[in-house]
């Protein structure tokens, strides 16, 4: 994929239900794009403008554990992951996320 010169930062949250409490566990990925821009979301007093950043992590990187909710980071931007795509069955295999 061209343009993954990018360094990102995910915080898996998870839960260990034997001992009642939530759990991080980080990974650190080289070799990614990422991207951001505005969006717009209709609400009750008009149009509200809110960040939107897209990032790819190349399947090269290695094993992703990612989902609805985690953190990423990229630089001093950190957003919470809306979307997760599993693309690691086509050509230039990778993960998208979409982050707020």
């Amino acid at each position: 994929m061209q343009g993954c010169n990018r360094t990102v930062t995910i915080t898996h949250l998870g839960y260990d239900g034997d001992s009642d409490s939530d759990t991080e566990q980080e990974q650190t990925f080289h070799g990614c794009s990422w991207y951001g821009g505005r969006a717009a979301t209709p609400g009750k007093e008009g149009m509200a403008a809110r960040c939107v950043y897209k990032c790819r992590i190349p399947q090269s990187a290695g094993d992703t554990v990612v989902a609805v909710g985690d953190k990423i980071a990229c630089g001093s931007e950190t957003a919470t992951v809306t979307v997760v795509r599993d693309n690691r069955g086509r050509p230039g295999a990778h993960i998208y996320l979409e982050a707020e």
